[in-house]
């Protein structure tokens, strides 16, 4: 979009996904979520245990943080934000 007297025009970019399945991600995935301002994940499916061990896979770039939703029939949902 450009820049106009030296500042950036570019707008923000978000990205959004009902990821289903986080633990599986590879090294792609990353480097693609790394063009993003903000990142949304949902439904990654991942337990408090799971959360500890992939804290030091994520991005440094970002902020992370683990939103946990109620219990839903015998699933548990849970999403990932940056």
């Amino acid at each position: 979009m450009g820049k106009k007297n030296g500042e950036d025009k570019r707008g923000l970019k978000l990205l959004f996904w009902n990821i289903a399945g986080l633990k599986k991600k590879d090294h792609l995935f990353w480097d693609y979520v790394k063009n993003f301002d903000y990142v949304g994940l949902t439904e990654t499916w991942i337990l408090e245990r799971d959360w500890n061990k992939l804290k030091n896979v994520l991005p440094k770039e970002f902020q992370w943080k683990l939103q946990e939703e109620k219990k839903k029939n015998a699933r548990v949902e849970r999403k990932v934000e940056s």
